[in-house]
């Protein structure tokens, strides 16, 4: 009898550890790198029912090492920006007590029809302070006649170290051939160019992106977020068409003429959270709980939500998002999110689409987690973007061309985030 139930025992020990393997072995539902831990703090927020795909693309991004990958602070930067008259473009209604400092472009960059700035971002590399800002291609969509769409996405990256001598360079943002097929990744353009092989453009709004770790992640409006490494940069040979891109027979790699590309290295594909339309990195309920926010840019009707999703020490971005529903100044629904940066219980959206103030119709919100309504304050018109610098400086851009008023629109600028 003592045999017989040890024996009986023997099976249900080896039963039991059957049903753990299993268990053990069910697959991901994201197949992101490994996760060192991130926040997961939420506080008496709620959480929304999105989730996150990671979809790795390292391999693309790597077959460029043959190149020499370079990293921002080997960028040759030819273009010059200036501190002088970014407060006096059009619009600007930002009070003099509240500004800091800012640029325009140079003249070229101020009047172009074929691309709009959108997104900013910030950093310090090599003991150098850089800004990003994204600027997508314009097509007939935004201004009747203008055929550019199919360049895709550039960035400028900027050196702000020393405010009177501001320099910057345009980089070109690429992806894999092989996701031409793939509408969610790319909108295939209907104007013409020369496309070669190995790479295509990267065709989005990119309305926003944030800097961690020495990678950048754009919102993509429909997909989620894109991923960018800062140490794969690469150079890119001239292109006299100025309308070619991919890597050419002789291997050399045409970009429209850009002098570099960043190939893109990974992407999310987020469930129940678009429209993507602006990215910050900010806090949770702690500061250590480091959170992507996103906003969704809606003119009216339906929910606008801002959203918080989590990003671990090693990158990794996960889901559920907190959600945070920001009310207007009249207790609504907040409609017109350009730019979004949250820490704490406090929510602050650049947003546009208000009455005219001051020559602006934007305005910097602040809505605190339960009150009724959110306070506005003057903003810049045509702001988009938020991003806030180690030094508690909130950054915001200006999108339009000179054509749109008669009058240069196009600046960025900062202010104390503790003013507001």
């Amino acid at each position: 009898m003592i045999r017989l139930m040890f024996k009986n025992m023997r099976r249900f020990l080896l039963f039991l550890l059957l049903i753990l393997a299993a268990s053990a072995c069910k697959k991901r539902t994201s197949d992101a790198p490994a996760d060192n831990g991130g926040g997961t703090t939420t506080g008496d927020l709620p959480l929304n029912s999105s989730a996150a795909t990671y979809f790795d693309e390292s391999g693309f991004a790597s077959s460029f090492a043959s190149y020499g990958f370079k990293n921002p602070s080997q960028i040759v930067l030819k273009r010059s920006a200036t501190a002088s008259g970014y407060n006096s473009v059009y619009g600007f209604a930002v009070p003099a007590s509240n500004q800091v400092k800012g640029f325009k472009w140079n003249d070229e960059d101020e009047k172009t029809q074929e691309w709009r700035p959108q997104g900013i971002t910030g950093f310090s590399w090599a003991g150098k302070s850089y800004l990003l800002v994204s600027w997508y291609a314009i097509s007939p969509n935004e201004i009747t006649g203008v055929r550019n769409e199919h360049k895709g996405v550039r960035l400028a990256l900027v050196d702000i170290t020393d405010m009177n001598d501001i320099s910057y360079n345009y980089i070109l943002l690429v992806q894999n051939i092989s996701n031409s097929g793939n509408t969610l990744l790319y909108d295939k353009p209907k104007n013409s160019f020369t496309q070669l092989s190995n790479f295509i453009p990267v065709t989005m709004h990119a309305g926003g992106l944030a800097y961690y770790n020495q990678k950048i992640y754009i919102v993509d409006t429909s997909l989620g977020l894109r991923v960018y490494d800062l140490n794969q940069l690469v150079a890119a040979s001239a292109d006299a068409t100025k309308n070619t891109i991919g890597k050419d027979t002789d291997g050399s790699l045409k970009a429209f003429d850009y002098e570099y590309i960043l190939p893109q290295s990974a992407y999310y594909k987020i469930t129940n959270g678009s429209p993507f339309s602006c990215v910050s990195l900010g806090e949770g309920s702690t500061p250590s709980d480091k959170r992507l926010w996103t906003a969704q840019y809606q003119t009216s009707g339906g929910t606008a939500q801002v959203l918080g999703f989590p990003i671990s020490s090693a990158g990794v971005v996960s889901a559920p998002a907190i959600l945070v529903n920001p009310k207007d100044d009249k207790g609504s629904t907040m409609y017109g999110m350009q730019g979004v940066y949250r820490a704490g219980n406090k929510t602050y959206v650049s947003k546009t689409g208000n009455s005219s103030l001051n020559g602006s119709t934007a305005r910097l919100a602040k809505y605190v987690d339960g009150a009724n309504s959110a306070t506005y304050f003057p903003w810049a018109h045509g702001a988009e973007d938020l991003h806030l610098d180690d030094n508690g400086l909130l950054w915001s851009l200006t999108e339009f061309e000179y054509s749109k008023y008669a009058k240069d629109n196009r600046c960025v600028f900062a202010v104390r985030l503790s003013d507001y």
